[in-house]
């Protein structure tokens, strides 16, 4: 497994995280049980994989916790805590206090099996959540790094509203964060303008969610997507060739889908240093693996897709969201 270091952190990581959210959440979502997820935990481990990220939200850290038994020491743990009280909005203005936050993290903690966290992500925040989060949660987050219940702070943005990364653009130039948690895939690179450059000259780390989403891996919703864009104007109609306008990416052996092409265009942009991987089947997780370690896209087609979706600001990728 090819690994990096997490920008200033220090953490050296696999570049393949194991994603314990999205739409699998280690296949309990699909009816796996905390056994089996803990199994496929297990799994990416002994593939290389060093890097596991999960959240209160996702119902998922029992499961990694139980997984990581034993393996604890080699692996960078991620998680995260939310600024709106649990049972409310994502979007709305519930927002929790200092202890609150303190409490969260503790049992984070307890259900991960572990005295720290390794990265601790605010979860999901809004623009309009932002200073609270700094004003009144990222206090107590610093207390809880001193007394080592966190090792480097973080913080994640609501991609699927927030797709010009208002957030994201605020955090970069705080100097609070260590590691940036966004959005970003071939349709919509906006953070490669907006935050990456800033990120890599701060020496933040950068994980890379929404790499691949349902509407970026067939041929059809991916039509479906651009002729929306180009409804939108965020696509300009005459930057789309034919019946098939994404058939360059599997033409001349470039790569063997749509999923490998996405993963690999995200791996290899500038200032992306872990690309997140989510499934609850292991031979999935080993082609996501593979195609993450594979080489970069080609120049030309590079070209092709920012010709295409380098105005975008509103797709992520997943078809309910567009």
């Amino acid at each position: 497994m090819d690994t990096v270091t997490l920008g200033r952190t220090g953490l050296d990581v696999s570049v393949a995280c194991l994603g314990a959210g999205g739409h699998s959440r280690l296949g309990m979502r699909a009816g796996a049980s905390e056994a089996q997820a803990a199994e496929l935990v297990r799994a990416a481990v002994g593939r290389g994989i060093t890097l596991i990220d999960t959240a209160r939200s996702y119902g998922t850290e029992d499961a990694v916790g139980l997984g990581l038994q034993g393996l604890r020491d080699g692996v960078v743990i991620s998680s995260k805590a939310r600024c709106t009280r649990p049972g409310t909005s994502f979007e709305g203005m519930d927002l929790m206090d200092a202890g609150e936050v303190r409490e969260s993290v503790e049992t984070s903690l307890k259900a991960l099996r572990t005295d720290r966290i390794d990265i601790l992500h605010v979860h999901g925040v809004r623009p309009q959540q932002y200073d609270h989060c700094v004003e009144h949660l990222l206090p107590e987050l610093l207390r809880l790094r001193d007394e080592g219940k966190i090792r480097f702070l973080g913080i994640t943005e609501g991609f699927g509203v927030d797709g010009g990364h208002v957030t994201m653009q605020r955090a970069v130039r705080e100097g609070v964060w260590d590691v940036l948690m966004l959005g970003y895939n071939f349709v919509n690179p906006s953070a490669a303008e907006l935050v990456l450059p800033q990120a890599r000259a701060n020496g933040l780390g950068v994980m890379c969610m929404y790499a691949v989403r349902s509407a970026l891996a067939r041929r059809e919703t991916l039509r479906i997507l651009i002729d929306r864009l180009v409804e939108q104007g965020e696509v300009d109609a005459t930057t789309v060739e034919g019946d098939d306008p994404m058939g360059f990416l599997l033409e001349d052996g470039v790569a063997g889908s749509f999923t490998e092409a996405a993963y690999r265009f995200c791996r290899h942009t500038p200032g992306i240093d872990v690309v997140m991987t989510g499934t609850g089947n292991l031979a999935h997780l080993d082609q996501n693996i593979a195609a993450i370690q594979g080489a970069p896209l080609p120049a030309p087609v590079l070209d092709r897709l920012a010709a295409l979706f380098g105005r975008v600001r509103s797709a992520t990728g997943d078809p309910e969201k567009e």
